[in-house]
């Protein structure tokens, strides 16, 4: 007796994971360049100034172009991408110029400021101020007034917004731990109560070191609008 047993099987398995999304974000990088007490004095006096800021308008600072032009380049330079978040006015503002009500008082040469303070407090959607800023008397914030016009670059992917400022030696001199963007028209110690429709743009949390009196550091916000490959692609 002979007995023949044939058996076969077949199995197909097939599974997808790969969730499909759209991505377009909105992203600020921190750049910080720092020259300090010796190579700013140097970066004066050879730039003509002396060894004050006194020919010089306000606290502001010397540009990195000018450390440059004197042959000197920073002793420590950071970068912080991805470091702050647009807060609810300045939607209010990008938002409206499609279509809504424009911002009254637009950014520009005169119209701009970057703020640094000593607060660590996470950045939150309804903010309106620098949490270092505690109002007129502020020691724990300050916000100067840029070195040039912002920097609209839309020919490029993804486009950015540039704003960038010099912190004299006399100003700021103490652990900058947040940074942020208003409109104001002046340097000074205070956002929080001005009148004039003067606004937060954004604001983030950063720990740049201690700035310490006689030094100057430049601070330049670069806001990045796109998606993240540059070309509008999924991911």
């Amino acid at each position: 007796m002979s007995q023949h047993i044939a058996a076969a099987a077949e199995r197909i398995g097939v599974a997808a994971f790969s969730p499909m999304h759209e991505l377009a974000v909105v992203q600020t990088s921190l750049n910080v360049k720092r020259y300090d007490e010796d190579q700013t004095a140097w970066a004066l006096r050879r730039l003509g100034y002396g060894d004050t800021f006194a020919p010089m308008p306000g606290d502001q600072g010397l540009t990195p172009a000018q450390f440059t032009a004197a042959g000197i380049a920073p002793y420590s330079e950071t970068q912080h991408d991805n470091a702050n978040m647009i807060v609810q006015q300045g939607w209010v503002w990008l938002l409206g110029g499609v279509a809504g009500t424009t911002m009254g008082t637009k950014f520009s040469a005169t119209n701009a400021r970057i703020g640094v303070g000593t607060s660590t407090t996470p950045a939150a959607y309804s903010q309106t101020y620098l949490q270092g800023d505690t109002g007129s008397g502020s020691t724990t914030s300050y916000y100067q007034l840029v070195s040039t016009a912002p920097v609209i670059s839309t020919g490029s992917t993804p486009p950015t917004l540039v704003f960038t400022a010099s912190f004299g030696t006399g100003v700021a001199n103490w652990a900058w731990n947040e940074f942020g963007t208003d409109n104001a028209n002046a340097s000074g110690v205070y956002l929080n109560g001005l009148a004039g429709g003067y606004a937060l743009f954004n604001r983030g949390v950063s720990a740049q070191g201690v700035k310490a009196s006689g030094q100057t550091w430049s601070a330049t916000e670069t806001v990045n609008f796109g998606f993240p490959s540059g070309s509008g692609t999924v991911s």
